[in-house]
């Protein structure tokens, strides 16, 4: 049987209302978010995570990560949406980020029975010693037809201001490393998935430094790891765009296990989910995705960012 990852940067998807958290005043305030904008884009989400991996597997997602996801209340309003109702459990708690934005972890009750959960918040510094708040990494493991997976699903620091976040970033992988090596040392056969918006393309140097990836799977070795959207980035595949220029910022990672003969979950292919209706109705910008907003301009469409997935394959 094959199954669908998924994971979705959902662009700043706040509840509508006087919600007194940080982070979505500003958002309610000069971006006029509302009831009505709110159910749109509710509606866009859920049609767009039903959709993915369909043509693959004929039914929905058995896994998928959100991050820019505000709360408990969105969560379970989205699940409410018609693709979801009652198949879908998740691992949440709120962060401290300063936007109010958090991590999830979705998964089909049919198939995956949770066993554990944790949220890893790594403490994160500004050049001038002051803490810097950033969404925790959601992990969870549990079973699918009997066989464990352990799950990170992550949203590391945002590119700006000339990079300053590059610290930050490596030293939040460095500190997950530490956590899949815990695996590693109980289960070195350990089936361990990464997701989520790294903030930087998958060539980038310091995500083989800290994740220890390999370039092809024939270079795999105990404990390493194999990141298949460097093969889709090097094809143009993107899934965000800055000023013209696309990335690929959004990835799934994979251990050793999904690529070995003998496994019976086997890696099958990834990825990014761009169909027409997530693009971007402008001329000018064909290809792109669908913002929500542009600055402050409300464009209604379903998020900055397109979705990317994954297949993975149970071997009976």
């Amino acid at each position: 049987m094959h199954h669908t990852i998924a994971f979705y940067n959902v662009e700043n998807l706040y509840e509508s209302g006087n919600n007194k958290n940080i982070g979505d005043l500003p958002f309610q305030g000069s971006r006029s978010w509302n009831l009505s904008r709110y159910k749109n884009k509710l509606a866009k989400i859920a049609k767009t995570i039903s959709r993915i991996g369909e043509e693959e597997t004929q039914k929905l997602p058995t896994f998928f990560g959100l991050c820019e996801i505000e709360n408990k209340k969105v969560i379970d309003e989205l699940l409410e949406e018609f693709p979801f109702k009652a198949n879908y459990g998740y691992v949440h708690k709120d962060s401290l980020d300063e936007r109010g934005i958090d991590t999830a972890f979705f998964y089909n009750k049919e198939f995956f029975t949770i066993e554990d959960s944790e949220f890893i918040r790594i403490p994160i510094f500004n050049s001038d010693g002051s803490r810097d708040y950033t969404r925790d990494i959601t992990y969870a493991k549990g079973k699918l037809e009997n066989i464990t997976i352990h799950f990170f699903v992550l949203h590391l620091p945002s590119k700006r201001e000339n990079n300053i976040n590059v610290s930050k970033r490596i030293h939040i992988l460095h500190e997950l490393r530490k956590k899949i090596n815990e695996i590693f040392d109980k289960d070195i056969l350990a089936n361990i998935i990464i997701m989520g918006d790294f903030n930087e393309d998958p060539t980038t140097t310091y995500l083989y430094q800290q994740l220890w990836n390999k370039k092809t799977i024939q270079e795999l070795k105990e404990r390493e790891l194999y990141n298949p959207f460097e093969n889709l980035y090097k094809r143009d595949l993107y899934s965000t765009f800055h000023e013209g220029k696309g990335m690929l910022f959004d990835q799934i990672i994979f251990s050793k296990s999904f690529f070995d003969e003998n496994s019976k979950l086997r890696y099958s292919n990834s990825n990014v989910f761009n169909p027409p209706f997530l693009q971007s109705p402008d001329r000018e910008k064909l290809g792109t995705p669908w913002r929500t907003y542009t600055g402050s301009r409300y464009l209604g469409g379903y998020s900055d960012h397109f979705p990317v997935y994954a297949i993975i394959e149970n071997i009976k």
